[in-house]
């Protein structure tokens, strides 16, 4: 099989996540499978793309589900997005909120799978590769999403991954004679708990890039570059070039041995677009260590592939894209099935002036509070017409029986997080009341965006179209491609259906979606009630406080007609109710969400 251009690999394991077309790899097999004695098979619907959790590969979800189980650091994210520290790795501790002060505390039995400790230079590499501070080029994108100036990237000092959160921290952090490093920031950043964590090793990367053999003296080398850059620039110029690429599929399954990692699990061999061979790590002392010998994710299965391999033994875990025929067949295979739902389907309202559902008044240059209130009908009328009961009944219940309709707002999996507003039920006699007091001509024209080859969604906006005619929306679908005209082309739709999926730094992720600023504000939402619940969270340093900061943004959003939540969208996670004879029995496995930064805890299956 050709293998796919790095950009639509990783965009095609996004999509899965969130509930596009199934990827469907190859079933041949370029090399035999390792003994399955003492260890587990996990097949899923997404390829394993990069083991840096900085970059765009690395947060794809296979590359998220992997490096869950090999990587440990200083907090993990639960569904709903909060902080979960490990002590056994370290601490992190808030000094002081003016400047924002926050110090790491390693634990000294944090350990590399090579043996090496883990030390202050690690989380200085990580802050110099995300705080940008250093870099001389940035990545520029040519119309099909590629990168035109590779030449220039390797030859400058380009680790191309600012953090939102750390580019508030150009200082240099601090390391004290115990090895803590202090970080201060230039302003409030409320994902403080989880701006900086531990990546990827200094002294391997020191050896692979500067050629230094010795494991102390190569981290030393790191740091050397890192406080002194203008006499380091070729040094950091390959440490960058290091840091983007050498722990991408393609370069680990030519040198597996770079990929050195702090969980139970070390990675044995990477096959792209394959599976990822993990074994366990011996040199682990953390707080969940590797329940089996050994544990392969595999990602070229086809989904109904699976639940045959599945029944025969060929593997014990799996996650396929859920469709009626695969659950069908997960049934008549007698497999332990555990549905539920994974990130939430909503209907975004595009408001960018120029819009059917922007405010629009007489004078194109000056929108009055009246205009403004009269969209705000519009918007709510359009979605009083949404059948989210039937939805749920007809599109989702069929794979998860407990669907409901969902009411929270937020981008998160967890239930109930950010607030329970969105309790409207359709309406369709009250929101043709709505419509006709707005004063508008009718019927409306939508153009809806939405990923029509996915049959689930395409499902959705026949339920949505027809009920909306008859509130008074004529609804049609934007020929547009969603991959691309969310973010790229806002003039050709009016409203989305997207999935909302959990983001790494959360606070942050609301702070630039719905701020009317906000560097990913797809919609051109632009209300002062917002902006000014966007501005709290953003200054919000308490994480207890954040919960009450987040409903009240949810609650404005919701009765400013921004957006309305349908249904959680379908997960399957199979296993078989008895293990075969000489294999391992993985017991209960929960519910595999993809959609989550963060798969840590669903690993807890795998651990002792």
């Amino acid at each position: 099989m050709a293998r796919r251009p790095v950009t639509q690999r990783v965009a095609l394991a996004a999509a899965v996540a969130v509930g596009f077309a199934a990827l469907v790899g190859c079933t041949g097999d370029p090399a035999p499978l390792p003994s399955l004695t003492g260890g587990v098979v996990v097949a899923v619907d997404v390829p394993f793309a990069s083991l840096n959790a900085a970059t765009p590969r690395g947060r794809a979800p296979g590359s998220v589900l992997v490096r869950s189980l090999v990587q440990d650091g200083f907090v993990s994210l639960d569904a709903g997005g909060r902080a979960v520290p490990d002590e056994g790795f370290g601490s992190v501790e808030k000094l002081a909120d003016d400047p924002l002060t926050v110090r790491y505390t390693l634990a000294r039995t944090a350990t590399w799978s090579d043996g090496v400790p883990v030390t202050a230079a690690d989380l200085l590499l990580e802050w110099a590769a995300r705080s940008g501070s250093l870099d001389d080029v940035v990545p520029e994108l040519g119309d099909d999403g590629e990168v035109v100036n590779g030449d220039a990237l390797d030859s400058g000092v380009a680790f191309a991954a600012t953090s939102r959160a750390l580019v508030h921290a150009q200082t240099v952090p601090t390391v004290d004679d115990e090895g803590r490093v202090t970080v201060v920031y230039a302003r409030p950043v409320p994902d403080w708990q989880v701006a900086l964590d531990v990546n990827l090793p200094a002294h391997v990367l020191g050896r692979e890039a500067l050629g230094v053999e010795d494991d102390v003296q190569a981290a030393q080398a790191v740091v050397a570059a890192l406080a002194a850059p203008a006499d380091h620039h070729d040094d950091l110029s390959a440490l960058s070039r290091a840091w983007r690429t050498a722990y991408d599929d393609d370069a680990l399954a030519a040198a597996a041995g770079v990929a050195v990692t702090t969980g139970p699990y070390a990675v044995s061999k990477v096959l792209p677009d394959q599976r990822v061979e993990l074994v366990r790590n011996e040199q682990y002392t953390g707080s969940r260590p590797a329940r089996f010998d050994s544990l392969v994710v595999r990602s070229d299965v086809h989904p109904l592939d699976q639940v045959t391999a599945l029944r025969d033994g060929e593997v014990d875990v799996v996650a396929p894209v859920a469709t009626t025929d695969v659950r069908e067949a997960l049934d008549d295979a007698g497999a332990r099935v555990v549905a539920g739902g994974d990130a939430v389907w909503q209907l975004v309202a595009q408001v960018a002036p120029g819009g059917v559902l922007a405010a629009q008044g007489t004078d194109p240059d000056h929108v009055t509070a009246d205009d403004v209130a009269r969209a705000a009908q519009v918007r709510r009328a359009l979605w009083g017409s949404v059948p989210r009961e039937q939805v749920v009944d007809e599109v989702v219940a069929p794979l998860w029986p407990q669907a409901e309709v969902e009411q929270s707002v937020l981008a998160t999996v967890g239930a109930g997080a950010g607030g329970a507003v969105d309790t409207r039920t359709a309406d369709v006699a009250g929101a043709r009341d709505a419509l006709d007091g707005a004063q508008v001509t009718t019927p409306v024209a939508v153009r809806l965006l939405a990923n029509t080859v996915d049959p689930l969604r395409a499902h959705v906006v026949d339920l949505v179209t027809a009920q909306a005619h008859e509130a008074g929306f004529e609804v049609v679908a934007a020929t547009s491609d969603p991959a691309t005209a969310l973010w790229a082309e806002p003039g050709t739709w009016d409203v989305a259906l997207v999935p909302t999926v959990q983001d790494e730094l959360p606070v942050a992720s609301l702070v630039e979606r719905w701020g009317t600023d906000g560097a990913s504000n797809v919609t051109g939402w632009s209300d002062a009630a917002t902006d000014e619940a966007v501005a709290a969270l953003a200054a919000q340093l308490d994480p207890a406080a954040l919960p009450d900061g987040e409903a009240a943004l949810a609650a404005r959003l919701v009765e400013a007609g921004a957006l309305t939540s349908l249904v959680r969208a379908p997960a399957l996670t199979a296993t078989r109710v008895e293990a075969l004879a000489g294999r391992p029995d993985v017991g209960a496995v929960p519910l595999l969400q993809l959609a989550r930064a963060d798969l840590t805890d669903w690993w807890a299956w795998a651990s002792a």
